[in-house]
């Protein structure tokens, strides 16, 4: 008696090869897409934590009840003397109002460097924002004007006198001024 043989299940090599070949076109026209979707998520995520550094400054001061700065710093832990906020900055208290952060005191928080080509320019001269323990921001409205080369646009992150911190479209002139710096 003889067994009926099965018809056999599977691909061919050229089946294989075809269905590879379409999976690497489609992958081909995929990526320069999600290349562009991961420098714009990463464009939205430095932008947010420059408002959220300065939110954080904010309900420090509230919190601990006591004065509050976010200067721009190279080392990590004093307040440089200018505003070139793009190399990082620190969060830290400064009750003894010299502007630099306690010594006696943690830092509260340490941002690092911004990613290569994107910067940041402040209000003129503004070297630092500090929030008072009513969350009040001393001195004059001040804003953050993020830019990024690669896609010619930016946000400004604004901090009014009463201590709101809101992001907002970076306008023209502000914007131009900042792509001009980028490095």
């Amino acid at each position: 008696m003889q067994q009926a043989q099965r018809p056999q299940h599977g691909f061919t090599l050229t089946e294989l090869l075809v269905a590879l070949a379409i999976a690497g076109v489609l992958a081909m026209i995929g990526a320069p897409a999600m290349g562009n979707l991961l420098a714009h998520v990463e464009d939205a995520n430095t932008e947010a934590s420059v408002a959220a550094s300065v939110r954080h400054a904010r309900t420090a001061a509230v919190m601990r009840n006591t004065r509050i700065l976010v200067c721009p710093s190279l080392d990590g832990r004093h307040c440089q003397q200018d505003d070139d906020w793009r190399r990082g900055w620190i969060i830290a208290q400064d009750a003894d109002h010299d502007g630099q952060p306690d010594a006696e005191v943690p830092l509260i928080a340490v941002r690092a460097a911004m990613p290569t080509g994107t910067d940041i320019i402040t209000s003129v001269g503004r070297k630092r924002i500090a929030f008072h323990p009513d969350g009040s921001a001393a001195g004059s409205n001040a804003s953050f004007t993020i830019c990024h080369a690669r896609e010619r646009d930016g946000k400004t992150v604004v901090v009014a006198n009463s201590g709101r911190v809101r992001l907002d479209i970076a306008d023209h002139l502000h914007l131009q001024k900042c792509l001009a710096e980028v490095p």
